[in-house]
């Protein structure tokens, strides 16, 4: 066996390691099966040596040459250090069969080509033969730094022409630089076809020339043909001219299904990184590729805008993975859900925490879609319409989704209306952005939906948490509709905007949100909350036949909604649902902006005022100037005594309600085991007759209208007796002086008399 020794020495006075160059075995289909970095120095001695330069290689193991050579342009090695010299032309296949070459170290000031390969060429043996390309696949290099002169420098190869880089990458923590052409996987390229491919280096040029000079984070300079596929760029491109994809190329360009995830690039001045710096317009065609930035950036040219939000929901992975045309299938992306990083996995994932170092995974499937609404009956199909719908929403096309099971993401999430235990084992739920379609629960449940932000303040996705993160329809005639659904034992806490249904209603809202049949009995935590919806901020809002129980804390919290800044209905709903903050309402906690709001048929008990030893919230804390909020037959604990609620007083008063459309026959109660009204239609008495009176007084009372005079019988001398209006404000009080009280009234309309225990509603016409 022959064996060279390597003495290794850099610029930057690094100790000397010696490495031993040993040749690789031949496997059994000809290939050298390379397991250590002798060995790795040894095939390159065997290729430089080869008349033809075609032998083929492959990785058996992962391989480390030096220790963490560089991050961000800073070199730094543990240990002695050992340099790598380029194999100098490889027309072969090399195949890392998904191991890594960590350490790989150059630094040169001359004109050399610098790589793993100083250059990639195919067709060397015959030029009549048909054609072959230089093959680099499935191979990852890490904590790679090269830097080189006046050559062409990347992480896999110098140069390459007639070449083809498949499911390989380029230094992650690496770093890759030129005085003049540099690519994190090829510098100068000329009839190259790359595809499922990435680079997480640190890529840059020194020259302040801007003609002869590139930076590309996959691609320095094409100067033949050039096709990228499936492929993306996360690592800081730097220099005069510089390009996600392609720093510079005066030939032919095709890139499809890409996107570039580094936002901010530029020696000389900071911009967003275009995906090309310079190229022939007319020879470039570019499709479904993207670029990260922020919703401030002007549009880049031949690329959409990904943010962070639309990153880290999955948006941007389920529009390449849905790319299927010319050949180019785009099945192979994936991602961890909540992490802004893409991923060439081929699966959608919710990684989630089982303690504190490990981590499982959970894998999103589609729903099938019937009548064009998606089916979701598991809770991997549930994350799978999340990404779906966030992807129509970043369309702005309504979509549709219907439950057909009780869904469980977690079990036991809550214990006395607040998280059980921590949050490990507990799978994080990433909610559905710009929700513009219709969610029909078909009257079943979805229980332990988890988030609680680890790091505050740190992304707008992670601040606005509910099962919809937010509303938005650009259709001021059409209804975005959420129904016949139950949210509970989950436990939903963010930094700023919380509801167990929807978060926020943008203020770009053009159209209705109507939440009906609904319910919640969760934890919803955050600066403003609600127990179903957060925070009204555009378009109308329709609340009906719905309730919230649990717990609701914030500054501004409310049983039903957070904080409402537009026009509202609350009908035939209600709030017994604790609230944590004495600044809240039992139904909402503020109305503003000139706002109009009607609270028709429903009530509110405020159960968190007993438990925190504070006084009775109202149904609305504070409404604004310029806004206003109707009542018509609501009802709160403020202002009626708790007996009212508990002795089915209010439910006969809910359940007779007929006006205006509005039909309260849906209310009942067991009075004796209910506590409050419920949606149960009917009142059985003890002996389990149906009947909506019951009767908690000691002397049989009615109470009659005459002309402008109410008239209440039966009544003992010395009884007490109240007359509010249908929001329980007192009007009048005092007691009987026989058997008959008569009292006039000055206005007509709907009033309610309380005397011997119960509550009775009169009208005056």
């Amino acid at each position: 066996m022959k064996k060279i020794l390597f003495l290794a020495l850099t610029s930057m006075a690094f100790a000397a390691k010696t490495v031993t160059s040993s040749v690789p075995t031949l496997d059994t289909d000809g290939c050298y099966a390379i397991s250590t970095a002798d060995e790795l120095f040894g095939f390159a001695d065997i290729v430089n040596a080869s008349e033809t330069h075609d032998e083929c290689g492959k990785l058996t193991n992962d391989i480390a040459v030096n220790e963490f050579v560089g991050k961000g342009g800073i070199l730094s090695v543990k240990g002695d250090s050992v340099l790598w010299t380029p194999i100098k032309l490889f027309s072969g296949v090399f195949d890392g069969q998904n191991h890594t070459i960590s350490g790989l170290m150059n630094e040169t000031q001359d004109s050399s080509d610098i790589g793993l390969f100083a250059e990639l060429r195919g067709n060397l043996s015959d030029s009549n033969a048909p054609e072959k390309k230089a093959v680099v696949k499935n191979l990852r290099l890490v904590q790679t730094y090269f830097w080189g002169g006046e050559g062409c420098v990347g992480g896999i190869a110098g140069k390459a022409e007639s070449a083809e880089i498949l499911n390989s990458r380029s230094s992650s923590f690496g770093t890759i630089n030129s005085q003049k052409i540099t690519g994190g996987l090829i510098g100068c390229a000329s009839d190259v076809k790359i595809s499922e491919s990435s680079n997480h280096a640190y890529v840059s040029t020194s020259s302040r020339d801007t003609v002869n000079s590139a930076s590309g984070g996959l691609v320095g300079f094409n100067s033949g043909s050039l096709s990228i596929v499936n492929s993306y760029n996360s690592g800081s491109v730097r220099g005069n001219v510089v390009g996600g994809f392609v720093g510079s190329s005066v030939g032919k360009l095709n890139i499809v299904n890409a996107i570039n995830l580094y936002a901010v690039s530029g020696t000389f001045e900071s911009t967003p990184v275009r995906i090309l710096g310079k190229y022939n317009e007319a020879e470039t065609y570019v499709d479904n590729c993207f670029y990260y930035g922020d919703r401030e950036h002007e549009a880049n040219s031949f690329a959409a805008l990904a943010d962070e939000d639309n990153l880290k929901n999955g948006v941007i992975a389920m529009l390449l993975r849905g790319y299927n045309k010319d050949g180019v299938d785009g099945s192979v992306w994936g991602q961890r859900i909540g992490a802004s990083g893409l991923e060439l996995s081929g699966k959608m994932l919710v990684e989630y925490h089982i303690d504190m170092y490990d981590f499982d995974s959970l894998v999103v499937k589609t729903p099938a879609l019937v009548d064009d609404c998606y089916q979701i009956g598991s809770t991997e199909e549930l994350y799978g319409f999340a990404v779906i719908a966030n992807m129509y929403s970043y369309k702005k096309v309504p979509v549709c989704g219907k439950l057909t099971k009780d869904i469980v993401v977690n079990k036991d999430i809550l214990r006395n209306d607040t998280l059980n235990g921590d949050k490990f084992g507990r799978i994080r739920w990433y909610p559905i952005n710009n929700f513009n379609g219709s969610f029909d629960g078909t009257g079943h449940t979805i229980s332990g939906l988890f988030f609680e932000n680890d790091s505050p303040g740190t992304a707008a996705a992670e601040l606005h948490m509910g099962l919809f993160s937010s509303v938005k329809g650009t259709d001021s005639l059409r209804e975005v509709k959420i129904e016949n659904l139950g949210i509970e034992d989950s436990y939903l806490m963010s930094d700023n905007v919380a509801g167990a249904f929807v978060a926020l209603v943008d203020a770009d809202h053009k159209g209705t949100l109507s939440i009906k049949n609904c319910h919640s009995s969760s934890y919803v935590g955050s600066l403003t909350s609600g127990g179903l919806v957060g925070k009204l901020n555009g378009g109308n809002l329709v609340i009906e036949q719905s309730y919230a129980t649990g717990r609701v804390d914030g500054t501004f919290s409310g049983g039903l909604i957070g904080n409402a800044y537009a026009n509202f209905k609350i009908v035939n709903s209600y709030s017994v649902a604790s609230l944590q903050n004495g600044n809240g309402g039992v139904l909402i906690s503020g109305v503003g902006y000139n706002s109009k709001g009607h609270v028709v048929n429903s009530y509110g008990l405020d159960f968190g005022a007993k438990k925190m030893s504070r006084e009775v919230l109202p149904l609305v804390a504070q409404v604004d100037d310029g806004s206003s909020v109707e009542y018509v037959n609501a009802f709160s604990d403020k202002t009626l005594g708790a007996e009212s609620f508990s002795d089915g007083t209010v439910a006969v008063q809910l359940h007779y309600y007929n006006a205006d459309g509005i039909n309260g026959d849906v209310w009942g109660q067991n009075v004796g085991t209910d506590l409050y009204p419920v949606f149960s239609k009917t009142i059985p008495d003890s002996t389990g007759k149906t009947s909506f009176v019951v009767s908690c007084a000691a002397s049989p009372v009615s109470v009659r209208s005459v002309g402008r005079m109410v008239e209440i019988s039966g009544v003992q001398a010395g009884e007490g007796y109240a007359l509010m209006d249908m929001q329980g404000r007192l009007l009048q009080r005092g007691y009987a002086n026989g058997a008959v009280v008569a009292l006039r009234m000055m206005q007509p309309g709907r009033y309610l008399i309380r005397v011997a225990g119960q509550t009775k509603a009169v009208t005056i016409r």
